[in-house]
Order: C-alpha cells, then structure tokens, then sequence
C-alpha cells in the first residue's frame, strides 16, 4: 500500500522511510505523484499551530492525489521567549538557516543557562481521502538553547538545540542522523503514525 508523505525534502523523505522499514507500506513524496501540477503546488500554512498546518497539507494533498496522506509540521518553541518561535520557525528571521539561528541567539542574548529550556514540537496528520476522517499524533523533544552555534551535519535551528538526553552538552548537529531519529520530535510522531496505520491498513 503507498502512503502518500506530503513533503519534497528528499532528506525528511529518507528519514520517514527509515521510521517504515520493515512495514507493509511504500512511502512516497510529492515529486513521485503523476501530475506535475500537485509536485509543484504550494500549499498556504494559514493556521496558527502545528495541528492546523500538519492538517492543511493532509487534507489537500490527500484530496487531490487519493492516497491516504501523512504531513507534518513542526518547530522549535523557547520558554523564555514565550514559545517563539513556534509556528513561525522557518520564516524567523525571513531569511535562512543561519539568520533564524542569529537572529534566535541575539534574542537569548544575557539568559541563564536555566532560563534557556526549549523544546522542538511536532504533529502529524494522518488523512484518508476515502473515509474523509483525518487524526493527529504529536511529538515532543526537551532541550536547551545553546550560547552559540555548533556542528554542521543537521539543518534547521540543529546547531544551537542541546538535548536533554545529552546531558546539554552537545548540539543536534553534532549528531548523527541515526542517534536523532531514535529520539527527537518528528521520530516519536511518525512512529505513533505507524502503528496507527499498521492496525488500520496492513
């Protein structure tokens, strides 16, 4: 059975089909779709949390192409800045990676290392087209936010996110890929999404 994963990073695509070995399922992204038109649609995340977004994106994608649909969407949320920036992680700073991580440090700037608690959060939307019924699973990931950045085999806010299970000591991408999955936000999401999958479908 193909379940359809609503992203074109080749990477997270990689990583999801790793969560799914051994399953029953084939997953997908959206440049394996057969219309050219779904591969480069955009989709507007007009809703102010996870769940809304991670819903969007199930819900359109999972329409127009007829398979049962899984999206994501996640991001990092730091206490001291009253959960920023949240929803709004990729587009910060308005620029890329390293501006977000910048622009996050400069905003930190003074805190102790008690009052620099944050935590990645993500939810995914598991959509079947064909029951219309979609539901939601949610990840979470307790860290602290570094005092500068650090490593370079991740993306994202990685080099400046300490994990707890690191003792704080070492940032995301100071890791490797196999020692995150295990663990981190998005794992735990689409491992619930699995099994729910598994004692719907296979």
């Amino acid at each position: 059975m193909k379940i359809l994963l609503a992203t074109k990073n080749q990477g997270k695509l990689k990583e999801i089909r790793e969560i799914f070995q051994g399953s029953s399922f084939e997953i997908i992204g959206r440049d394996e779709l057969p219309t050219e038109t779904t591969q480069n649609m955009e989709i507007e995340e007009t809703a102010q949390s996870f769940e809304g977004n991670a819903l969007i994106k199930a819900i359109v994608l999972g329409e127009i192409s007829g398979f049962v649909t899984l999206a994501d969407d996640s991001g990092l949320c730091v206490e001291a800045l009253n959960g920023a920036p949240g929803v709004n992680s990729a587009r910060y700073s308005g620029g890329g990676d390293k501006e977000n991580n910048l622009k996050l440090l400069g905003e930190m700037a003074g805190q102790s290392e008690e009052k620099r608690d944050a935590h990645y959060q993500c939810v995914v939307a598991i959509y079947d087209p064909t029951m219309k019924k979609a539901q939601t699973v949610f990840g979470r990931w307790d860290g602290r936010i570094a005092l500068e950045m650090r490593g370079d085999k991740s993306f994202g806010y990685a080099p400046v996110f300490l994990p707890r299970e690191f003792g704080y000591k070492v940032t995301t991408a100071e890791l490797d890929n196999e020692e995150i999955i295990k663990i981190n936000h998005r794992g735990q999401a689409f491992r619930q999404a699995r099994k729910i999958l598994e004692e719907k479908y296979s």
